[in-house]
C-alpha cells in the first residue's frame, strides 16, 4: 500500500510500533475516550500513519487524537491531528498530522536515531 508523501525525513517501521490512541477534541469540543490499541507504520517528525481496526468517522470536524508509545525505552505522547482515512483489509489506516512543540519535534528525532541504530544493530547481530 502506498501514499504520497512529501518529506524529507520518515521511518518506517520494519515490524509496525504498538501504541495506544484516544481522542481528546472533536471540532471545538473537548473530549476524553477510552484508549483504543493501534500500530504506527511510519513516523516523521511532522506526522505518522497508524492502522487500527477501528473506524473514526473523519466527517468536516476536526479530530485529535492523543497517541503514546516506547521509542529506545522512552515513552513519548503525543497530539496530532486525523488528516485522512483509508480502509485495508480488516484495517483503517489514518495520517496523523502531529501537533509538536520545537523541543518535543527535536526529542522524536533523537529517539527515532536511537531507534534506528538499537533496531540496526538487532538486525545485523541476527545474520
Amino acid at each position: 500500500m502506498r501514499f504520497k508523501r512529501q518529506e524529507a525525513f520518515r521511518y518506517e517501521f520494519g515490524q509496525p510500533l504498538p501504541c495506544t490512541f484516544r481522542i481528546v477534541q472533536v471540532g471545538e469540543k473537548k473530549v476524553e475516550t477510552d484508549k483504543g490499541k493501534a500500530e504506527i507504520h511510519d513516523i516523521s517528525p511532522k506526522g505518522m500513519k497508524i492502522g487500527t481496526p477501528l473506524n473514526i468517522p473523519l466527517d468536516k470536524k476536526i479530530i485529535i487524537i492523543e497517541i503514546t508509545f516506547t521509542l529506545s525505552e522512552l515513552e513519548l505522547t503525543v497530539l496530532g491531528k486525523l488528516v485522512w482515512q483509508r480502509k485495508f483489509a480488516n484495517d483503517y489506516f489514518y495520517g496523523v498530522n502531529l501537533i509538536l512543540s520545537h523541543k518535543e519535534e527535536r526529542q522524536l528525532i533523537d529517539e527515532l536515531k536511537k531507534y534506528a541504530a538499537n533496531y540496526y544493530k538487532r538486525s545485523s547481530s541476527n545474520q
